[in-house]
């Protein structure tokens, strides 16, 4: 089982991977964070929230920005890093 702290650290670790995806998405588009505000109908502060401080957006945020890049969630459970365990 996962420490607080590993729990922690692996959340913080799989939003900064998806944040860099998605913002990866809009920079292959050209798209500024305002265009795809107003493209996507995603609040601008989630959007900078996520891209820009890594921080996580509810499900239905993320499902929402999946489906303009016409793209699914796809959640996985897999073993813990070997980093991640030795964070204890």
């Amino acid at each position: 089982m996962l420490t607080k702290k590993q729990h922690k650290a692996s959340f913080k670790r799989t939003f900064r991977e998806l944040s860099t995806q998605l913002w990866n998405l809009r920079r292959d588009r050209k798209m500024t964070i305002v265009d795809l505000s107003i493209s996507s109908h995603t609040p601008i502060k989630y959007l900078e929230t996520l891209e820009i401080k890594g921080y996580p957006l509810a499900l239905g945020e993320l499902a929402r920005l999946a489906s303009f890049y016409d793209k699914r969630i796809k959640i996985e459970l897999v073993d813990v890093d070997d980093d991640i365990k030795s964070l204890a």
